[in-house]
């Protein structure tokens, strides 16, 4: 049944709606133009049924201005596929007002009560004031005058009161459809600018947070970095001091160089979307490169990284798993005590594999864990006083998602924290 409603009706209903609206339109001429399709696609059914009514009943005149209304709804319908907007929405308010006025004088069938419909296209078509005022003034000035004519001798012909009282019903049952998408078109309006200013907020934020990250935790280390090679320079700090304080600063160096790469990556992300290219990669072997890249990290803090990863293949992109590799691993030396280990290994099951990620620092309370793998850019100091740009999380779980992969972690305060992460080993698993 859902499908026979999918071919037969939804499908053609959606095809027929976006005739013309076209992506560089604007949200409200989109929702107006998919209004006015409405509109024309329910009417012409209803002209085709008062043509035939009124062809067998012998009225050829009332037959040829149903004609008319039957030709502006198609005619719409072609200028919206070839993007004239304004013409087509302007044919409609002056075609309408034509041959209903001849329809209601010459007939007296109840057509008159129509231009309350018009009105209501008329605040649906137009925005420029201007143009809604006069067409409202026109519309009343000719119900007006229509109404003074049925109220003197002149007579043509009429039709049943039958007849009359279904011009009125439907005169009736179009305003209230014109009215309701008038509200919908309004409502959803609105709906668009509350998104687009909690997406603004949202940017605002971040920006915010960017330039915090540039100011304080890349600008100073490069500072830090600048003051003490200018007192190497001028002889104020003697080599074999210089040589005691190197360690440090290569390992804030390499901090900057860290936290650099994540702003980029995240920030061409943010731009151009992220790229995916998966491959097979071996697990131990990709924990064993970001092992030597660690060394100086690890050397820092005396810091062990035991690499008991199984040779095991995952299907995932190469680039994205060395990111999110050096980044869990970093973040478990950064909250590490000196001395202390941390293991990576690995768990098949299933067509996935589990690689676990285990340190022994600090740990995190509740409330941390609540805040990982958030756009909040969540970020602690490690054992070391170690900053970072709360990035990287963030990353991992968008790049994991790309692979079908996923992300957890367990940790109480003072107990460290262990790191899940799932991921296929076949291109079968990926979604």
């Amino acid at each position: 049944m859902s499908s026979f409603w999918n071919n037969l009706v939804k499908h053609p209903l959606n095809t027929l709606r976006y005739i013309g609206v076209r992506e560089e339109m604007d949200f409200l001429e989109k929702k107006k133009t998919e209004v006015i399709n409405i509109i024309m696609f329910l009417s012409i059914p209803l002209m085709i049924y008062l043509m035939i009514l009124n062809f067998m009943d012998g009225r050829m005149g009332l037959f040829l201005l149903n004609c008319g209304v039957f030709s502006i709804s198609a005619f719409i319908i072609l200028l919206h596929k070839t993007n004239f907007l304004l013409v087509g929405r302007l044919i409609i308010s002056f075609g309408f007002i034509f041959f209903y006025t001849l329809q209601a004088i010459l007939y007296r069938n109840g057509t008159e009560n129509f231009f309350y419909f018009n009105l209501i296209l008329t605040l649906i078509f137009y925005s420029d004031k201007r143009m809604i005022y006069g067409m409202a003034i026109l519309n009343c000035v000719i119900y007006i005058g229509i109404k003074i004519i049925l109220n003197t001798d002149f007579y043509f012909a009429a039709v049943s009161n039958g007849r009359i009282v279904f011009n009125a019903a439907w005169s009736i049952t179009a305003s209230a459809i014109g009215l309701l998408f008038f509200k919908y078109q309004q409502v959803a309006y609105s709906n668009k600018i509350e998104q687009q200013n909690i997406e603004l907020e949202k940017s605002n934020k971040t920006k915010e947070k960017l330039f915090s990250i540039i100011a304080h935790d890349l600008r100073s280390p490069i500072a830090q970095l600048k003051g003490t090679m200018d007192l190497v320079n001028n002889n104020y700090l003697p080599q074999d001091e210089f040589k005691k304080i190197a360690l440090g600063l290569t390992k804030q160096i390499e901090e900057v160089q860290l936290s650099l790469d994540d702003l980029l990556i995240w920030s061409q992300n943010q731009l151009q979307g992220i790229s995916n290219t998966p491959d097979y990669v071996c697990v131990k072997t990709a924990v064993e490169t970001i092992k030597e890249q660690m060394a100086i990290q690890c050397n820092a803090k005396d810091i062990q990284l035991i690499n008991l990863a199984d040779e095991v293949n995952v299907w995932i992109d190469p680039d994205h798993f060395k990111l999110v590799l050096r980044n869990i691993i970093s973040n478990a030396i950064k909250f590490s005590y000196p001395t202390n280990t941390v293991e990576i290994a690995t768990i098949s099951n299933g067509g996935k594999v589990t690689i676990t990620i285990t340190d022994h620092g600090i740990g995190m309370c509740e409330n941390a864990l609540s805040k990982l793998f958030t756009n909040s850019f969540f970020t602690t100091k490690g054992t070391a006083q170690e900053k970072g740009t709360g990035l990287g999380l963030e990353l991992c779980k968008e790049f994991l998602e790309l692979a079908n992969a996923t992300i957890s972690v367990t940790s109480k305060p003072g107990e460290g924290a262990v790191f899940y992460i799932t991921i296929p080993m076949f291109p079968s698993a990926v979604a």
